[in-house]
């Protein structure tokens, strides 16, 4: 764990000279779910903004009103503790009726849980992510993530936060600045196979001038998690932007392949 830290610490430290908005292809917050050692996962991530801002915030960015986002993400676990990530983000824009590859993504993931009992635990853990993008969906090309994982068990419910510091790695006329963003999820689960929760997502903008309320991304989502007979784990939300930087209604899903 303290290993683990170390390297969060590390590569916050260097998170002082640039960031970018968060790429909008994976709405999720990271909670104790993850892959051991000698397995291997699959998931399809798919959003679409069905009320979103039309005028892009750069000169080449793509709008995100009326974009479909898929992002197939395949995971194998390392260790019990460690497990590594790669994403192709795509999308469909039915202004343009357009499809690109988006990008990808490389992510490294520790998690530790402590279990307590049958129905407590407590989990922690950082996310480590380089990422390559079109700037149809980032200002910055090359981009780096540090998630960390925080979150608590207990009976049927599930405590989940994820504070982000987000960092471009190439020039671009934005400028360099870092962001931050805070996810959470509350989750009550009813029977091994079905789930409902609310999850939240803050974006402030940039660390050393960050916007709160009516400035700052609100967006809150009601979401649903179950198994199907098949072996699929399903998770589908339906988000509402509360602010005016924000998409107004965005519906989202993640769809675990039991392959």
């Amino acid at each position: 764990m303290m290993r683990a830290w170390t390297l969060a610490v590390a590569l916050g430290a260097s998170l002082h000279v640039a960031a970018v908005t968060a790429a909008p292809d994976e709405i999720v917050v990271f909670t104790d779910e993850f892959e051991k050692k000698g397995e291997v996962g699959y998931e399809l991530h798919l959003n679409y903004a069905a009320r979103a801002r039309k005028i892009p915030d750069y000169p080449s960015e793509q709008a995100p009103h009326r974009v479909f986002r898929v992002m197939p993400e395949i995971v194998w676990g390392l260790s019990d503790k460690w497990n590594l990530g790669l994403h192709f983000p795509l999308s469909y824009d039915r202004n343009t009726h357009s499809s690109t590859l988006d990008g990808a993504k490389l992510r490294l993931h520790y998690l530790n849980v402590n279990e307590y009992s049958a129905d407590s635990a407590a989990f922690y853990g950082v996310n480590y992510e380089i990422s390559v993008y079109s700037q149809r969906i980032t200002e910055s090309r090359y981009n780096a993530e540090i998630r960390g994982i925080l979150g608590l068990r207990r009976g049927d419910w599930k405590f989940s936060v994820n504070p982000i510091l987000t960092q471009a790695l190439s020039r671009n006329a934005g400028g360099r600045f870092v962001e931050f963003e805070i996810f959470g999820q509350v989750l009550r689960s009813f029977g091994e196979d079905f789930a409902v929760g609310i999850e939240h997502y803050s974006s402030f903008g940039r660390l050393r001038n960050p916007t709160f309320g009516a400035q700052s991304e609100q967006t809150t989502y009601l979401v649903m998690e179950f198994k199907t007979k098949r072996h699929f784990d399903i998770h589908l939300g339906v988000g509402h932007g509360w602010t005016s930087p924000t998409d107004k209604r965005i519906f989202k899903a993640l769809i675990g392949l039991p392959f």
